[in-house]
């Protein structure tokens, strides 16, 4: 088994936000494989790509072998969240082993999906990065699990901010979207009374 994933959005095609998930990639290899490194290249690995609709992407790759495989996608039904304490979580890197964070989505006890808390903040979810809407902008948590690519993108575009949020905040908000790079800014919402 390969140690780290890419996961990216295919549509019609076009392989989204490229760029953003080769950085990511490079950061994996020089932080986990030293300085030398040579990280893969998304662009020379991922071929045979389906000309219409939305397929993910995922690349299992570590610095001997790379896997590439394309399942088309569909957007999950998520409407409620459990807050769950994440403890000592360590998702910095797009880890191929998610046995941590399978034991806290074991915990949304009911709910869809599960809002992780590390050191008094909200970070993720399950899936996803998140953000939260205030009725006139969306705000992202300062410390996230893992920096995702859609993240990365919207607070380029200055769509979203960063802002530490605690669970005693989520009443300041109207709604929260999931987001990540299968996944855009208010394609899937939840009311922040459906979160507990």
């Amino acid at each position: 088994m390969s140690q780290f994933i890419e996961s990216i959005c295919c549509i019609d095609g076009e392989l989204q936000l490229l760029e953003l998930h080769q950085a990511r990639v490079n950061r994996t290899f020089f932080t986990n494989y030293g300085l030398l490194a040579k990280p893969i290249r998304l662009n020379r690995v991922i071929k045979q790509i389906p000309s219409k609709g939305k397929f993910k992407c995922r690349v299992e790759y570590d610095n001997e072998k790379v896997e590439v495989n394309f399942t088309p996608y569909q957007t999950p039904k998520i409407s409620s969240l459990a807050i769950v304490e994440g403890g000592d979580v360590d998702y910095r890197f797009k880890y191929a082993d998610r046995k941590a964070l399978d034991h806290l989505y074991a915990q949304r006890n009911g709910k869809d999906d599960v809002l992780i808390v590390k050191d008094g903040l909200i970070s993720d979810s399950y899936f996803a990065n998140v953000a939260f809407f205030d009725g006139e902008e969306w705000w992202t948590p300062e410390e996230p699990l893992l920096a995702g690519v859609q993240r990365q993108y919207l607070l380029d575009q200055r769509l979203i901010q960063t802002t530490k949020i605690r669970t005693s905040d989520i009443n300041k908000y109207e709604k929260i979207s999931m987001i990540n790079a299968m996944i855009d800014l208010e394609e899937i919402e939840i009311a922040a009374t459906d979160i507990s």
